[in-house]
């Protein structure tokens, strides 16, 4: 069942993608032009590291405010880019937020706001961990992670995602009681999945990943609901 949320952490690494897929694979209500004005070498890292995931899904993100787009990620107040760029977005949808990686999924949540739902999947291994993140349909993280670091992983997405309640869905591999240890000890609720079947499922996925435990956890990440 879905969890209310704790929150503000920040870890980084990218996805390991393959070539993309054609755009408009699944069914989300979500912004799909950005226009994106930080350039703040954080905020540079987080769009480069899910810019590819994006793409594959159709969300275009454009840097020119005389191009189409939808909503505007701002750049810091007080910055050099804030002074030149503010006046040329006056008046049109915008994003103000310190923290990249909830600027960047409140600009994706436009118009709403926020997300109905938020489902993270952590497939765990021997040596690394996989980590995947979807939103309303749309996957926003695939990434390794250092199986002792996922709890600060998982953490710093639920507390950036703007949804009320999410789920974290643990496969039940080897490794899967360090895991739990480190997500206990970030103060999250999850749920243990068997994974049977994840790595070689044929579930289709939105998106193309060349890593297989990347793939693992994105199909736990889809796990469905139970109905009671």
């Amino acid at each position: 069942m879905g969890r209310t949320k704790p929150g503000h952490d920040r870890s980084l690494q990218c996805p390991l993608l393959g070539s993309p897929l054609p755009v408009g694979r699944g069914e989300r209500l979500v912004a799909r032009s950005l226009l994106w004005l930080r350039a703040d070498p954080e905020a540079i890292r987080e769009l480069k590291c899910r810019l590819w995931l994006l793409q594959q899904q159709g969300v275009r993100v454009t840097f020119d405010p005389s191009s189409s787009w939808e909503v505007a990620v701002m750049p810091l107040a007080g910055s050099p880019e804030y002074a030149l760029l503010a006046g040329a977005v006056d008046g049109r949808p915008k994003v103000f937020e310190p923290d990249p990686l909830r600027a960047l999924l409140l600009a994706l949540a436009y118009p709403s706001g926020s997300f109905s739902s938020l489902q993270v999947g952590v497939d765990p291994g021997r040596r690394a961990c996989g980590v995947a993140a979807i939103a309303d349909g749309l996957v926003f993280h695939a990434s390794p992670s250092a199986c002792g670091d996922v709890g600060r992983e998982v953490s710093r997405i639920v507390r950036a995602a703007p949804s009320e309640r999410y789920r974290v869905l643990l496969g039940s591999g080897t490794g899967w009681e360090e895991v739990a240890g480190s997500l206990l000890e970030a103060g999250l609720q999850f749920e243990v999945v068997d994974e049977y079947g994840t790595t070689s499922s044929r579930l289709e996925l939105p998106v193309r990943l060349k890593d297989r435990n990347l793939r693992a956890a994105l199909r736990l990440a889809m796990t469905p609901p139970l109905s009671f």
